[in-house]
């Protein structure tokens, strides 16, 4: 989706259920084991929760139920894929995360909106066939609301107000 002829772009791949999803490896700030999040109350139906990560409280979302309507179902090989977005880091759980891919711009395809809807077809940088199968192309920015996770109240915050 570049004018430059040969350029190319990383991404991480993920699977959540049967479906294979990339988000751009110059957002992703580290692919941690998944760890059960501590609830946030009043959070969104998407907020699975926040984690301590080298001192940080990070937001943990359940892209699957975004996508899918189905809950995020934890197993041996989930991750949380920790990215930069531009209300600071976010987690998204994941059922694995398998490798780093290289897609040249050229095979980048725009999903149709025709198929998905405009509001979804938003929340995808763009598909590229891979093995026989179509990977997903995340953008975090649109897929995850900003307004579902940022400025949310913090457990210990939520402490001190009340003391």
């Amino acid at each position: 989706m570049s004018d430059t002829p040969g350029a190319s772009r990383s991404f991480v791949l993920f699977r959540l259920g049967k479906e294979e999803f990339g988000l751009p490896v110059a957002s992703v700030v580290s692919i941690i084991r998944y760890e059960v999040p501590t609830s946030v109350p009043r959070a969104s139906d998407s907020v699975l929760g926040v984690i301590n990560l080298r001192g940080r409280v990070i937001p943990v979302m359940d892209l699957r139920r975004r996508f899918s309507g189905e809950p995020f179902s934890p197993g041996p090989f989930s991750r949380i894929i920790v990215a930069e977005t531009s209300a600071g880091h976010l987690g998204v759980a994941v059922d694995t995360a398998s490798e780093v891919a290289c897609f040249a711009e050229e095979d980048i395809k725009l999903v149709p909106e025709n198929v998905v809807g405009a509001e979804a077809a938003r929340a995808f940088l763009g598909m590229v066939e891979r093995s026989g199968s179509l990977v997903m192309l995340v953008d975090l920015e649109e897929a995850l609301p900003r307004v579902e996770y940022a400025g949310m109240p913090l457990p210990d915050e939520k402490e001190e107000r009340n003391a």
